[in-house]
């Protein structure tokens, strides 16, 4: 849970911040905490799920101007590895 609390804080300091884009570079476990505050879900709940991440995938995250909703637009891609 402590691992769940620093990347929910982590990602309300993305969210919060003023910066256009962000990259952030992490393991999986945390990734899948990251994704999981993205999208607003509750702390409580974000040990209900686990987004396996390879090496280097990329995941893009954005949040759509118009309707101010998180979205996942990418999710662990590893075709800049081929």
């Amino acid at each position: 849970m402590d691992l769940a609390v620093r990347a929910y804080a982590a990602m309300k300091r993305v969210q919060d911040s003023a910066a256009a884009n962000h990259v952030l570079v992490t393991h999986g476990g945390t990734a899948t905490f990251l994704l999981a505050a993205w999208i607003g879900m509750p702390i409580d709940a974000a040990g209900r799920i686990h987004f396996r991440f390879a090496s280097g995938g990329i995941s893009l995250l954005r949040k759509d101007d118009r309707y101010h909703s998180h979205e996942i637009t990418q999710l662990n891609d590893t075709s800049h590895l081929q």
